[in-house]
């Protein structure tokens, strides 16, 4: 035997061919879409918890405007109000006014003024410090989350997200 014998080892390569790929791939779309629409749950989701924070931002910017003015409010209702907040420099930033589930939210966050149009909360006025913590004064407006609203109350620790059909019943 000769000692200078080589092993030789042959390269074995397990390629997929293309048809082969493309089966595999078709089995996993058809796997994937026969799962329920957990994505989508999830991803609306996120977008409530981000509302959320947003809603949170116009409280802070509600508070520090009530500190100014005494314990009051914004007098006006509705968007009025809240522009109030962006034009005292409480709160300037456009997206904050709108909720990311809304399908305007890129046109809404390109204003420059808070309009009813693509505001996505209503503010309720004529409230003060002094009202029960139990009073809402700023919410989401029904149409951006089905069956989900948020809520932001004189008494913040309260602030929150509400589910059900009868979201809205803890507005006060």
């Amino acid at each position: 035997m000769n000692g200078n014998k080589r092993l030789v080892k042959s390269k074995r390569y397990s390629n997929f061919s293309l048809f082969e790929l493309i089966i595999v791939l078709a089995i996993l779309v058809i796997f994937f879409s026969l799962l329920p629409g957990t994505g989508h749950k999830a991803s609306e989701k996120s977008l409530r918890i981000s509302c959320l924070g947003n809603l949170k931002q116009v409280g802070l910017a509600l508070r520090m405007y009530s500190q100014e003015y005494k314990g009051e409010y914004p007098p006006y209702n509705g968007a009025r109000g809240l522009e109030m907040l962006r034009s005292g420099d409480y709160l300037e930033n456009m997206w904050m006014y709108t909720c990311p589930s809304t399908k305007d939210w890129d046109k809404a966050r390109k204003n420059n003024e808070v309009k009813e149009d693509y505001c996505s909360y209503v503010y309720r006025a004529g409230l003060n410090e002094a009202n029960s913590v139990d009073s809402a004064i700023a919410w989401d407006k029904p149409i951006n989350h089905s069956k989900y609203g948020n809520i932001i109350f004189i008494d913040w620790d309260r602030s929150g997200g509400f589910a059900g059909a009868n979201w809205m019943e803890n507005i006060k």
